[in-house]
């Protein structure tokens, strides 16, 4: 791919690829007769889950809707995809509600654990299937299909349209998966653009998920481009 180019969906994706391991490490580490350890997997994975609804809707409205009117039946294949992961991740968090249920026996409990550790497995499998399609051909077919600045009025689109807290919910998983420059060019763009208390809530998220020294060059690099 062109540095050129407009992607609508790295981005995103890169956050959703980091996301999935942190989730695995933890339904892989506990202790599933603990109530409280799993009340806090449900938690990481409802709100995950929330991101990932957003991110599909995000796509059939502003990705797919577009480029099927451009391209007939180009859309299906995705938007179908849609539909089955969200139905898989329903199925993981009714996994957990059982597991939360008061009258489960501690064996139950754990074997329910480790099939929902395999289920999410696959919902991850399918994730990181779905997203190289996306990338390969979905991306492709927009970049013969809109011009850069038809790609750049979308990419303002998908931007305006996601709330603030989704967004900084985004940031706790998309930041630490950029690479530097990626990451100075997104808050670059943020500084120049977002009202600045919303800014300063971003800079809270990437002091509190980035690694000391990486977070100190961005801090230098934000403040050269002020």
């Amino acid at each position: 791919m062109s540095s050129s180019k407009i992607s609508l969906v790295l981005t995103p994706h890169k956050g959703i690829r980091y996301a999935f391991p942190q989730l695995s490490i933890k339904a892989g580490n506990i202790d599933y007769t603990d109530k409280t350890a799993v009340e806090d997997l449900k938690a990481q994975l409802v709100e995950f889950g929330d991101l990932l609804e957003e991110h599909a809707h995000i796509e059939n409205e502003f990705i797919l809707k577009p480029l099927e009117a451009r391209a007939p039946g180009s859309a299906e294949h995705d938007e179908e995809d849609h539909e089955r992961l969200y139905a898989q991740q329903e199925e993981l968090i009714a996994k957990l509600n059982r597991i939360l249920d008061p009258a489960i026996s501690p064996e139950e409990a754990q074997r329910t654990g480790y099939e929902f550790y395999q289920e999410l497995s696959e919902l991850h499998a399918a994730h990181l299937e779905h997203m190289l399609e996306e990338e390969r051909v979905t991306q492709t077919l927009m970049w013969q299909h809109f011009t850069q600045e038809e790609m750049l009025g979308i990419h303002g689109q998908i931007i305006r349209n996601i709330p603030p807290d989704k967004m900084l919910a985004w940031m706790k998983y998309i930041l630490p998966a950029l690479n530097a420059a990626e990451r100075r060019e997104m808050l670059g763009g943020m500084q120049a653009g977002a009202p600045a208390p919303f800014f300063q809530q971003v800079m809270v998220v990437a002091e509190n998920v980035l690694p000391f020294s990486d977070f100190e060059k961005l801090e230098d690099a934000l403040a050269q481009a002020a």
